[in-house]
């Protein structure tokens, strides 16, 4: 085998490599997408079912930001799966009543 043909054969098996590491970043960066997708969705079903649960017994306050908005979810939401959603510390189980 010459030199420019081995020069050729491993441009070629770069190139090879280079279209498999192409084609896993983008199958990484449509996972990672789809995954930000489902918790948007997620955050939107979880704040939907925490209003309409408020319209029906204490009422919606006005929230004027989305820091606003965190804080009343913060002491509305009860669930570990809700709550993480929205990245909010986990609520320590009440302390039993001692007598």
């Amino acid at each position: 085998m010459s030199l420019s043909e081995k020069v050729r054969v491993r441009l070629q098996l770069i190139d090879e490599r280079l279209a498999r590491l192409r084609s896993e970043r983008d199958r990484l960066a449509a996972r990672a997408s789809q995954t930000e997708r489902r918790r948007q969705t997620r955050r939107k079903i979880v704040i939907g079912g925490t209003v309409l649960t408020a319209v029906e017994h204490e009422g919606v306050p006005a929230l004027r930001s989305h820091a606003d908005l965190l804080k009343w979810l913060d002491i509305q939401l009860t669930r570990p799966h809700d709550r993480e959603v929205f990245e909010l510390a986990a609520r320590r189980p009440a302390a039993a009543a001692t007598f």
